[in-house]
């Protein structure tokens, strides 16, 4: 736990693929229960579960055949975990990248080549 006492590494958000927001709505609506948000200008949809973690939907043409859930472990630095992950002979997939005013995002491959996702949210004042 951080000082505040925000538990650090859990999971934070989960990217799912789909071909059909309006699809995805009906199927997981109905069977779990959990509520939407369209963002147009990232051709995304998110997510929110009755508990956490809470996640988005991702447009694809066709539904890829590997990586298509994506894992976000929350972070208070992505740049420090990103270094201790290279130490630990994985590798940086996508670099810290902003999410307008909601935080940072990186993607990173574990040694045997599993995807993952680091997740640091802006600090709140």
């Amino acid at each position: 736990k951080t000082k505040k006492g925000k538990t650090m590494h859990a999971i934070g958000h989960i990217d799912i693929p789909t071909t059909d927001f309006k699809a995805a709505k009906i199927f997981y609506g109905k069977l779990f229960g959990w509520k939407f948000e369209e963002v147009p200008d990232w051709n995304y949809m998110l997510f929110t579960a009755p508990v956490k973690p809470h996640g988005g939907f991702y447009q694809v043409k066709k539904m890829p055949k590997k990586h298509t859930v994506l894992l976000y472990i929350e972070t208070n630095s992505i740049d420090k975990k990103l270094k201790e992950i290279k130490k630990a002979r994985g590798k940086t997939l996508v670099p810290k990248s902003s999410i307008g005013k909601s935080g940072w995002w990186a993607k990173f491959e574990t040694p045997d080549g599993c995807h993952l996702a680091l997740w640091e949210s802006v600090k709140k004042k």
